[in-house]
């Protein structure tokens, strides 16, 4: 006897292929049927007559390091079809981390009022303190890079000596072993600036050997996007490993043209036999730190002296230049007008306002406004969160459009209550899967139902090295959404991020039912996806 049989349904089954009508049978955590199931008796019988019925989602690049160690219950996940999450993007995680103030510098989320310490030194004493609080999703992670650099020589701006060098591999050595799938970079972030080709090379070679990959937040997406994916694509041929290119959208300033080149050398380098995969989140707007906006060397440091810098009166007068003269990435998208303060602890009042309008309220010029933002929230300066433009629309249609980009969150795991109902990053925490299908497929049609749901399963599975998820085929884990493609909607928005979608009507993690009838079940089967 079978465990499960979900029946009536509409299958769309991760490759692409149009739907078709099929059951789905499901025993001890695997699917063991797609097809006619009227001869085969099961445990539960699930009707999903109208709707459709596909494979888990799998949100390729999060943030939810931290997040899932507080509430492993995942509800933003969870309750848009979020079977797995990648974690540990962009260069940041949790570890290792022999120095944990330092970590926690480089890692989302974190929260020093809900009393959560960091409970782990090397990284498989995470990923097993991570599962020690039961999962709801199963979780897929990468060590980042500037975890194990900050960890070997904290924020110094130079290249490593041989000696911090070796210890940095074997950190990774030590990541992988424990379950990595590969390492992850932030380029654009310290200490992952600071970094060379070089030395990402070396580090890359160590993934190469246990057979991960290279994800990378490349180091620039405006005026030298074209070098910074090149550099990305040399790191993965000189490590011997596959790369994948985070969040590939052009700032809204980089050079015309610019989108159209950079896919051609993508999808040249796939010609060529390499593996390159892309990948990006279905919103205009992305999700930033506040500091990201002030020098590197303000917020480079101990908790005590980034914090003695932020109260500084001197600070934000040497900042000024740096500031108003648009001396980095974010800050080239334009007027503080344009940046809104997505999430602060101590300020929740101000969260939606544009960080000009919160100068104003304070009778405050806008760098110091900035550097008491980040002050006011203590040793959690790193958690206070910016919205910003992340793309024009026509590049992020055309990138969404691409065959071989993938479509994930950028957000963190989170919850409407509890300890994490505070934690706001951004809207497709909540809901990018929902909206991908009814927005982009449904409503403007810039792909196909299917097609949305291959980006969100089998194509995110393979670029990551998932082999046994993201399809609905015998002998595949039986990770499962049902859903009402009729009711099916994201209704948070950039302003209110934190909203449950519609239309989600039972989500199987493992064979293990985790969501139906609008509840979740408490269940926690999620399993951490290790790299075998």
């Amino acid at each position: 006897m079978a465990d499960l049989t979900i029946t009536g349904g509409t299958v769309v089954d991760g490759t692409g292929e149009p739907g078709r009508r099929a059951d789905v049978v499901i025993d001890r955590g695997r699917i063991a049927l797609v097809g006619n199931a009227s001869e085969i008796e099961s445990a539960r019988t699930w009707d999903a007559s109208g709707r459709t019925v596909s494979p888990g989602f799998i949100d390729i690049h999060s943030h939810a390091d931290f997040t899932l160690f507080v509430d492993g219950l995942a509800q933003s996940g969870i309750r848009q079809g979020l079977a797995s999450a990648v974690i540990g993007n962009c260069g940041h995680g949790p570890a290792p981390a022999p120095d944990k103030d330092l970590a926690k510098q480089v890692t989302i989320g974190v929260n020093e009022d809900w009393g959560i310490d960091f409970d782990w030194t090397t990284f498989e004493q995470y990923l097993d303190a991570l599962l020690s609080r039961g999962q709801s999703m199963n979780v897929a992670p990468l060590v980042a890079h500037g975890a194990v650099r900050i960890a070997a020589m904290g924020y110094d701006a130079r290249k490593p000596t041989s000696r911090e060098l070796d210890v940095m591999r074997s950190l990774v050595d030590e990541a992988m072993s424990a379950g990595a799938l590969g390492m992850s970079s932030g380029l654009e972030y310290s200490p992952g600036r600071h970094a060379d080709e070089a030395e990402l090379t070396s580090l890359s070679e160590v993934v190469g050997r246990h057979g991960g990959i290279y994800a990378s937040h490349i180091r620039e997406r405006g005026d030298n996007f074209e070098q910074a994916v090149r550099e990305a694509l040399d790191i993965g041929r000189g490590g011997g490993v596959p790369v994948q290119l985070s969040h590939l959208a052009p700032r809204p300033y980089a050079p015309q043209g610019v989108l159209d080149r950079v896919l051609g050398m993508v999808h040249q380098a796939r010609a060529d036999g390499r593996e390159v995969g892309v990948d990006t989140f279905p919103d205009p707007w992305g999700p930033a730190h506040l500091l990201d906006l002030v020098p590197p060397w303000v917020y480079e440091g101990s908790d005590d002296e980034v914090l003695k810098r932020l109260r500084h009166p001197s600070t934000a007068e040497r900042c000024a230049g740096y500031v108003l003269n648009q001396g980095n990435f974010l800050l080239r998208l334009g007027g503080f007008d344009n940046f809104f303060l997505s999430y602060s602890r101590v300020h929740p009042e101000l969260v939606g306002l544009s960080l000009e309008s919160v100068a104003q309220e304070w009778g405050m010029d806008v760098v110091p406004t900035i550097l008491k933002l980040a002050a006011d929230d203590g040793r959690d300066f790193g958690s206070v969160l910016i919205r910003h433009v992340f793309s024009t629309t026509e590049d992020l249609h055309k990138l969404m459009r691409d065959p071989v980009c993938s479509i994930g969150s950028d957000g963190a795991v989170t919850s409407t209550d509890g300890l994490l109902g505070e934690m706001k990053m951004n809207r497709s925490s909540f809901g990018y899967a929902p909206r991908t299908i009814r927005e982009y497929a449904i409503d403007r049609e810039l792909f196909s139902v299917e097609e949305a749901v291959r980006k969100m399963t089998s194509l995110p599975a393979d670029q990551i090295g998932l082999k046994d998820r993201g399809r609905l085929a015998e002998g595949m884990a039986a990770d499962v959404v049902v859903m009402d493609l009729e009711t099916l909607a994201d209704v948070s928005t950039d302003d209110d991020p934190q909203a449950y979608p519609t239309g989600i009507d039972m989500v199987a993690v493992n064979g293990v039912i985790v969501f139906e009838k609008g509840r979740h079940t408490g269940r926690t089967p999620g399993q951490i996806l290790r790299n075998r």
